[in-house]
């Protein structure tokens, strides 16, 4: 930690990711988002991405819970005939992933993903714009929970993911972005995020993180990526 006008700053991604500071902020793994069945895919946007994170976002999620660090699920909702929707919006929505037909309050296309569905006392947050924080209680929850880290996994990277990531700066957060469990539908697009995400805030691997967060808690340092297991260093 580093004094800076009388108040105590992290320095090392080790001081930011402190587990009992930490909550993991799942981003719209929904069925109509994920799957190739959904909205998203049938309006014919590349799914590649979302494939691949899904199981490690789902092994991600599953450690994080192990190792006591909670789980906070977002969820987009659109409510019907467009009730939820600005003409900006729909217009928007449109040049994203090319329908504004996804993700209906009450369908099985808005439900989360059943690999990484919430478990009994973890918060759910609806929203209705990309960032996590925009008209939901999502502040206030983290910071009834004593929260000051936020680790982002999720879908879009450019979209909703930067949106919440980004906003969580500007609401005071520690923010660390997990740059294995995100993804888009534009690889080019991903890695633009990226990019101005790394000179801007914390980035990293899951390994990374769960490296720090085992270090803490006294487990052994290894990962989970799908059904193998690597070694973190």
């Amino acid at each position: 930690m580093k004094e800076i006008h009388g108040k105590l700053v992290c320095e090392t991604l080790e001081e930011v990711l402190a587990p009992d500071g930490c909550a993991v902020i799942v981003i719209d793994l929904q069925n109509d988002m994920m799957l190739p069945e959904g909205k998203i895919a049938q309006a014919g946007n590349d799914m590649s991405g979302m494939y691949r994170i899904l199981p490690l976002c789902a092994a991600f999620i599953g450690e994080a819970r192990s190792l006591g660090v909670p789980v906070v699920h977002i969820q987009t909702i659109t409510l019907p005939d467009g009730r939820s929707d600005s003409p900006s919006w729909l217009r928007a929505k449109g040049a994203m992933v090319r329908t504004g037909e996804f993700c209906i309050e009450g369908t099985w296309g808005a439900e989360i993903c059943e690999e990484v569905a919430p478990i009994p006392g973890e918060p759910v947050i609806i929203k209705h714009r990309s960032s996590a924080f925009r008209g939901t209680d999502l502040d206030v929850i983290l910071r009834a929970m004593s929260i000051r880290t936020v680790v982002i996994i999720g879908e879009q990277t450019p979209g909703c993911v930067e949106a919440t990531f980004r906003d969580a700066a500007y609401h005071d957060y520690y923010n660390v972005l997990v740059e294995d469990c995100v993804a888009a539908f534009d690889s080019a697009q991903h890695e633009a995020s990226l990019l101005i995400q790394r000179a801007r805030h914390d980035v990293c691997s899951a390994a990374d993180v769960l490296a720090i967060w085992r270090g803490k808690s006294g487990e052994p340092t290894t990962t989970t990526r799908g059904t193998q297991t690597a070694e973190v260093t």
